[in-house]
C-alpha cells in the first residue's frame, strides 16, 4: 500500500447515531490566555476554521448542498511562547485559508492550550499537557483522528503520527537534520531524525517552500517527485515601507537603538552562522567603522556562539543581542537597520529575507540552498562560510548607496509577489489532489471482486 495506510482504509461509515459531545480530548480553545501572546492573531481568524462533523456525514456548506472538505490543521507551532518562522508561517497560512471562505473547515489540532488569543467558539483537540508534543502526536492524536474523520489532515511542523488513520499532507521546510546535522541539538538528530524518513513516505502529498528544498527532500529521502509540491510562504502586509517618527521612534528608543546599526533576525543557534557574522563586525570595526550588530531571535542551542565572539575580538559592547522581541516591533527594526545581514549556513526558506526586503531595507544572504533562490537578484549574496566574504559584502552594502537602491527595488518588488492568498489557493489545491487521489484509491478497492 506504498506505506499509507488509509489506501485500505475502505469506505468510511457512519456510527449508529450521533457522537457523544467530545470530552477532554476536545477541550475548546479560549479566546484570551495567560502568558506571552504568539503574535496579534490576523483578523481574518474567524470562527468559521472550526468544523465538527459530529454525525459523521460529509459536511454541507451553506445549506446549498455543497460538500465541504474537512481538514485537520496542525497548529503545535503555534503552542509556543516565543514563536519563530514556522509559527508564523502556519499562523498566516491558517488566516489566509479561513479568509478564502469556500467549503473548506479547519479543525485545529494541538497539544494543549495555545499562546494568544483565537476566537471565541474555536473547537480543537486540545486535550491534556503530555511531557513532549512528540508523545502527544503518536499516542493521542490517532485517536482524536478517528472521532474526528478529516477528509484530509495537514501536519505543517514536519512531522505526523506513525498511526495516522486518514491521508494526510505534510509540511518539511528543509533537510537540516540530515544536510547539517552538527547544527542541530543532539535530541532532534537522535529522534526527530528517524522519524522524518517514515512520515515522509506515508505522506500522500509533501509541501515544502523552495525548489531547492524540494531537490533536497527528494534526493535525501527518496520520495517520488510528483509527491513534492512548492508552496512559497508569504509577506505579511505588515511588512512594509516605514519612515514615520511616530512608527520608528518608540522602537528605537525601547531598544536604545542610537547608532547605526546591522540586524539579523533569526533563532540564536549554530546554524545562524552568528559567530562568524560577528567575526565580520569585529573585521568593520578594526577599519573603523562604527556600525553595532543587533540580534533579535530567541534564544536556541548553542545561542552564546555570538557572544563568546565578541569577548574574544573584544567587541562586546558593539553586539547587541535583544533576544525575542513583539512581531508588532519587527517592521520598525527592519526599518531602523542599515542592513538586513542572514548570512545562516542552511536555509529551506528564510523568512527574515523576504521580511526585509518587504520593508525597504537592502539584504545580505549566503550564496546556497534556499537563500540564493530566494535573495536572487534582490539581494547581495556571499560565501557563509568566509568571513571576509561576509565582510565585504557588507562593506558593499553601507557603502555603495546604487547598490542599496537597486537591491531596495528589486527586494519590494519581489516581497510583493509573495502573497498569502496565493499561498492558500495553492495549499487547497494540494488538499484537494489528496482528497480526490484517496477516494479514486478507496473506489477501486471497493470494487475489487470478493
Amino acid at each position: 500500500m506504498d506505506g499509507r495506510p488509509w489506501l485500505a482504509a475502505g469506505r468510511r461509515t457512519s456510527p449508529a447515531g450521533p457522537r457523544t459531545r467530545p470530552g477532554a480530548g476536545h477541550a475548546r480553545v479560549r479566546g484570551a490566555r495567560r502568558g506571552r501572546p504568539f503574535s496579534e492573531l490576523h483578523p481574518d481568524l474567524r470562527p468559521v476554521l472550526a468544523a465538527d462533523r459530529s454525525d459523521g456525514a460529509p459536511l454541507r456548506a451553506g445549506g446549498n448542498g455543497v460538500t465541504a472538505t474537512l481538514v485537520g490543521f496542525d497548529v503545535t507551532p503555534l503552542e509556543e511562547r516565543e514563536p519563530t518562522g514556522v509559527g508564523r508561517y502556519v499562523e498566516r497560512l491558517l488566516a489566509a485559508l479561513v479568509a478564502r471562505g469556500d467549503t473548506h473547515r479547519y479543525h485545529l489540532l494541538a497539544s494543549r492550550p495555545l499562546h494568544g488569543a483565537l476566537p471565541t467558539g474555536v473547537v480543537g483537540p486540545v486535550g491534556r499537557r503530555f511531557p513532549t508534543r512528540w508523545l502527544w502526536m503518536q499516542t493521542m492524536l490517532p485517536v482524536i483522528l478517528h472521532r474526528l474523520r478529516p477528509h484530509v489532515c495537514h501536519f505543517t511542523n514536519g512531522m505526523a503520527p506513525l498511526g495516522c488513520p486518514y491521508p494526510y499532507v505534510l509540511t518539511l521546510y528543509d533537510m537540516s537534520l540530515f544536510l547539517h546535522a552538527r547544527t542541530q541539538p543532539l535530541k532532534s538528530r537522535l529522534l526527530i531524525r528517524s522519524l522524518v524518513p517514515r512520515v515522509a513516505r506515508r505522506a500522500a502529498a509533501v509541501i515544502t517552500p523552495t525548489q531547492s528544498a524540494r531537490a533536497d527532500i527528494i534526493r535525501v529521502l527518496g520520495l517520488p517527485a510528483g509527491r513534492v509540491h512548492v508552496v512559497s510562504g508569504g509577506v505579511d502586509p505588515a511588512f512594509r515601507p516605514l519612515d514615520s517618527p511616530d512608527a520608528l521612534d518608540p522602537v528605537r528608543r525601547r531598544y536604545g537603538l542610537d547608532r547605526p546599526f546591522i540586524l539579523s533576525v533569526g533563532t540564536l543557534e549554530p546554524r545562524k552562522n552568528l559567530g562568524r557574522l560577528t567575526r565580520a563586525l569585529g573585521q568593520l570595526r578594526a577599519q573603523g567603522r562604527q556600525e553595532e550588530l543587533v540580534l533579535v531571535g530567541r534564544h536556541g542551542w548553542g545561542r552564546d556562539e555570538a557572544r563568546r565572539v565578541a569577548e574574544e575580538l573584544g567587541i562586546a559592547a558593539t553586539v547587541r543581542i535583544l533576544g525575542y522581541v513583539p512581531q508588532s516591533d519587527l517592521p520598525a527594526l527592519y526599518a531602523l537597520a542599515r542592513v538586513v545581514a542572514f548570512p545562516s549556513l542552511y536555509e529551506g526558506f528564510g523568512f527574515p529575507i523576504v521580511e526585509a526586503m518587504a520593508c525597504g531595507t537592502p539584504v545580505l544572504t549566503s550564496n546556497r540552498s534556499a537563500m540564493a533562490e530566494v535573495g536572487h537578484d534582490a539581494a547581495l549574496l556571499i560565501d557563509p562560510t568566509a568571513v571576509g566574504s561576509i565582510a565585504d559584502g557588507l562593506a558593499a552594502l553601507l557603502d555603495d548607496e546604487p547598490l542599496r537602491e537597486r537591491l531596495r527595488g528589486a527586494g519590494l518588488h519581489r516581497a510583493a509577489s509573495l502573497r498569502w492568498p496565493t499561498v492558500a489557493e495553492r495549499t487547497v489545491a494540494v488538499y484537494d489532489r489528496v482528497v480526490a487521489a484517496a477516494g479514486a484509491a478507496r473506489t477501486r478497492l471497493e470494487e475489487r471482486p470478493a
